[in-house]
């Protein structure tokens, strides 16, 4: 059987996946911006190594490819993932969270991040139970 070579990076994702999730539902983040940064934190922590594991999944799968959004496009292709939109709008509020700080765009973000969570926490199962892990 070949040795899947990803399989430690994307039990780590599982760890900050879980994180995410407990900072997410902490009873006290709806009432501090403060929590609320850190969930942002921590959402792109997870989206990081999300992407960067699709890019391995399809590395082991002989699938090419170069930077966050044709990893998406291809994991969408392959199955991988089921809406390439959600997942672009992921990397978008990525981006504009991680480059310039508005408050705005956090408060934005962090109501998303719910939905965010399910779509991680939804795709991560599906690809652990595919790759039997």
């Amino acid at each position: 059987m070949e040795k899947i070579f990803w399989k430690d990076h994307f039990e780590n994702l599982g760890q900050a996946i879980t994180r995410l999730g407990e900072a997410v539902r902490h009873p006290d983040t709806e009432k501090n911006e403060l929590l609320q940064d850190g969930c942002i934190h921590r959402f792109k922590v997870a989206h990081e190594m999300f992407w960067t594991d699709l890019r391995k999944i399809l590395a082991y799968e002989k699938v090419v490819t170069d930077g966050p959004r044709d990893v998406l496009s291809e994991s969408y292709q392959f199955g991988l993932i089921d809406d390439e939109d959600s997942w672009l709008r992921m990397l978008d509020d990525r981006n504009n969270t991680s480059h310039v700080y508005k408050q705005e765009d956090a408060h934005r973000v962090y109501k998303h991040l719910g939905l965010y969570l399910e779509v991680y926490e939804k795709t991560y199962a599906r690809l652990k139970s595919r790759y039997e892990l």
